[in-house]
């Protein structure tokens, strides 16, 4: 699940961040929807990420995701993202 500005985006299983905010009319540019270019990173406000980059240093996992493979660390987590 991301959160921004109060308003929750159901992530599906197997559906990743950048689709669901696609589909939800938020315009995400994605180039490799790899986790490789980096492309799609925005800003980590809160939660827990299991991060499925090869981009993002530990440091930048900190405040960073990359929306294009990375997620919620546990089922049925939310994290805040500022787009």
């Amino acid at each position: 699940m991301l959160r921004r500005s109060g308003r929750r985006i159901r992530v599906e299983a197997g559906e990743t961040a950048s689709d669901a905010l696609v589909a939800e009319g938020y315009p995400i540019d994605v180039k490799c929807a790899d986790g490789l270019c980096g492309v799609c990173k925005c800003g980590l406000l809160a939660g827990e990420v299991e991060h499925r980059d090869f981009v993002l240093s530990e440091r930048q996992r900190a405040d960073s995701i990359i929306l294009c493979q990375s997620r919620a660390a546990a089922e049925n987590g939310v994290i805040e993202i500022d787009l």
